[in-house]
């Protein structure tokens, strides 16, 4: 079993924005600052998947607990989520859509 207190969640946050921004070599992205690209999420801690751990420590919810379901996602200044849904697609229809095609799956797997 690793070790829990190899890295701190701070320390992730800063691998996955500004290491991810270096690894592409790009300088207009990996932090919120002016000039720069910012597509950014939200998530809903209020959630029994983040109960106890986002009281004292947000960020340290977000790394290490299960994050469920993005509340809100702007990419490109343009919200795609907002309130927990996809403001850009119909959702039943995808759904349909899935259903489709794993009814396929199995049929061609010969499991129907």
């Amino acid at each position: 079993m690793g070790n829990p207190r190899a890295m701190t969640a701070r320390e992730v946050l800063e691998i996955a924005t500004l290491g991810g921004a270096a690894v592409l070599g790009r300088d207009d992205i990996g932090a919120l600052a002016p000039g720069m690209a910012a597509d950014l999420i939200a998530f809903d801690l209020g959630t029994l998947w983040h109960s106890g751990g986002a009281v004292h420590d947000p960020l340290a919810a977000l790394v290490f607990c299960q994050p469920v379901q993005v509340s809100l996602a702007i990419v490109n200044g343009r919200v795609l989520v907002q309130d927990g849904m996809p403001r850009h697609l119909d959702l039943p229809a995808m759904v349909a859509r899935h259903n489709k095609a794993a009814l396929a799956l199995l049929a061609r797997a010969g499991r129907l």
